[in-house]
This record gives structure tokens, sequence and C-alpha cells, in this order.
């Protein structure tokens, strides 16, 4: 039987979390021998990597908090780091709080970047690759327990959806319950939402096609495209209550994506109207206390943040171009506050969206 989680060691050395499944397979003939215990392969096995820095026992969490970043860690303004370290109970100098990293693919490279720049006692890095079996998902769950905040990195959201419903999402849940800091960037944004843009509908259409996204075009010119699809329940974050979340906003060209997201939700039933959406854009964050009082850090030439509110059912069919309408909040400065909880704060603005005109929207402020 594997020990449990490791969270020391010297730098560079990777822990591997060998977690053994044992299948019980049932005899199909009287006396026949039961089946040998099988372990998952080594490389579905989850990895806890070298963690920078010394655990901090003594932190405090004064959240809870949301840290949600339109692109990946490297991309979010530094002023997050500073706000995510005063609720979590940092001192003003030196070194406190315990941060874990969550990723589904890539390799340790956001531990300095949060240890460094972000001035953090304690960073632990875990990736759990998608081919991991539920036992071993649920055994991080004891990494998070110790930890004051959580950060989702990027790549592809199919993999954390897969993770409804286990001891992981539980315990990044009772981190937030208990004042702790959740966030994440790119796909660890979009999965923050009460309904998720998951990916798994265009993974399994486009399979080896890592590039692959749901692009405007495609979703404005038929927002019944297969490819789109949604996952609920993984969360449940009060701030972000009847809002899905996009990412790399205005860098690629998503606010027509996001309109037919919504459209799509309220076609299927996922949510009622008003139903809102989160855009932000890379190289913005927007850091969202308890209350759901928020403020968007920006670096140039980012574009901050956009909040859409579809207010009725649109009429849409199969291979039908999208007409609807939305009304959009542009939190754009650095430093500028709004309330996300009551998705007030800046002039909303009517935007119509009809996918026969060229362009199929005025949106001129959500474009580079």
């Amino acid at each position: 039987m594997a020990t449990a989680p490791a969270f020391g060691g010297p730098p560079g050395r990777v822990i591997f979390l060998l977690v053994p499944l044992f299948f019980a397979c049932t005899a199909l003939l009287q006396g026949a021998d039961a089946a040998e215990p099988q372990r998952a392969p080594a490389a579905c096995a989850p990895i806890a990597f070298a963690p920078a820095g010394r655990y901090d026992a003594r932190s405090q969490r004064r959240g809870p908090g949301l840290v949600l970043s339109g692109a990946g860690a490297a991309g979010m303004p530094r002023a997050a780091f500073r706000w995510m370290r005063a609720r979590i109970g940092a001192p003003g100098t030196g070194r406190g709080g315990n941060v874990v990293i969550v990723r589904a693919s890539g390799a340790r490279d956001s531990t300095p970047l949060f240890y460094e720049a972000g001035g953090f006692g304690w960073v632990q890095e875990i990736l759990v690759p998608p081919c991991a079996t539920r036992a071993q998902v649920n055994a991080m769950a004891t990494i998070v327990d110790r930890s004051d905040a959580v950060f989702f990195s990027g790549g592809d959201q199919a993999n954390y959806a897969g993770w409804k419903g286990s001891a992981l999402i539980g315990a990044v849940r009772r981190l937030y319950a208990r004042g702790g800091v959740v966030g994440g960037g790119s796909a660890g944004l979009a999965i923050q939402g009460a309904v998720v843009y998951d990916s798994v509908a265009a993974d399994r259409l486009h399979p080896g096609d890592d590039d692959y996204s749901v692009h405007t075009g495609d979703a404005l010119g038929n927002p019944l495209e297969p490819e789109i699809s949604f996952t609920t329940g993984l969360f449940a974050w009060p701030p972000l209550r009847a809002t899905i979340t996009d990412t790399h906003f205005v860098a690629r060209n998503r606010f027509g994506r996001l309109v037919a997201f919504l459209a799509r939700i309220l076609h299927d039933g996922l949510g009622s109207a008003p139903f809102y959406g989160l855009g932000v854009d890379q190289g913005s964050v927007v850091l969202v206390d308890g209350a759901g009082r928020a403020i968007v850090r920006v670096d140039a030439p980012s574009r901050g943040a956009f909040v859409l509110r579809m207010t009725s059912v649109p009429a849409i069919r199969a291979h039908a171009p999208l007409r609807a309408s939305v009304d959009v909040m542009h939190v754009a400065h650095d430093g500028e506050r709004f309330d996300l909880a009551r998705k007030a704060g800046a002039p909303w603005r009517r935007i119509s969206v009809d996918a026969l005109r060229t362009p199929p929207y005025d949106a001129a402020f959500a474009r580079r």
C-alpha cells in the first residue's frame, strides 16, 4: 500500500503518488482463483512536485476569495498576488501562507512564480493526469486540505470537469468555506462558473486536435453545434451564481462565443433568465471577496473584464444563425471596482447580435 502524499523533499525531486486501485473480480466458475490486484499505469499516477519553501502552520485565512485570471498564472497581474496574501493572513513583509497549484497537464512551472513573485511561505504544485483513477484523484484532497489557497492552471478544462463529485473538488469547496482563496487562469478560470463550457464534446468530436476550440464564428453560425457542451455543479461560488466564465476574452475574440453560450444555457434549461457571462481578457484578473465585491487588475494592453446579461430565451434552431440581444457591462480600468454578486457598478450597454450581419455585433470595445 502506498504511503500518504509527501509534502517535502529536496528541490527538484519529483514524488510519485502511487495510489493502488484494486479491481474486485467475481469468479465465474466455482473454485476459480480471485484475480490478482492491479495497479493503474505509473504514467497515470498523480505527482506531487517538490514544494518551495516551508509549510506555514501559523497562517490565518481571512477570505473567502476568488482569483479569476483571463490567462495562465504567468500572465496574471502581480497585484493579484498581493491581494491573495492579504486574504490568507500573510504578513506585509516576509513569507506566509500555503498555496497549492493544481494542473491536469504539463510540468512544474508555476511554483517559482508563486514563491518568488507571490512571496508565499509554501507552494506545492500537483499534477493529476487525465487517465488517473477516481481513487487517485480523491487522494489529492489531503494536500488541498492543508492549504490556504488553490489555483487551477490552464490546459483543457475537460480534464477538470471529469473530477466533478470527487473528494478533490470537495476539498476545494471546503477550503473556500473555511475562508480560503480559490482561483484559476485560462482553463482554470473556465471551470469556476455555475455552468462550465467543458470542452468535453469538442474533445470527443476532434480527437487528437489539441488546438481545436469553439470560435465565435462557428458558435454564432450554429449555436446548437454539437461541439458545445456544458458541466453544471462542479463548484457553486455565491458571487458566480447564474454565471458562466470565459477566458482570453478580447485576445481570442470570444464575445460572440459567450453570447452563444448564454443562448444555449437558456435554451437547454441549464439556467433561467437573467443569466450572466463573465469574460476576462488575458492580462487581466478579477479579484472577488466573499460578499461578491470585485476589483479588476489590468496590465496594458489588456481590456479588463466584461459582464454579459441575457434576459430572455432566444429562439434558436439547428444550423440557423443566432439573433439575440445582451446587456454588457465593461470593467476596463486597473483598480476599477464592481459588485459581481449583484452585477452592478459600471454602466450597461445593450448590444444586438445578428450572425447574418457583418460584423454580427457592434462591440468595438471588445476588440483590440
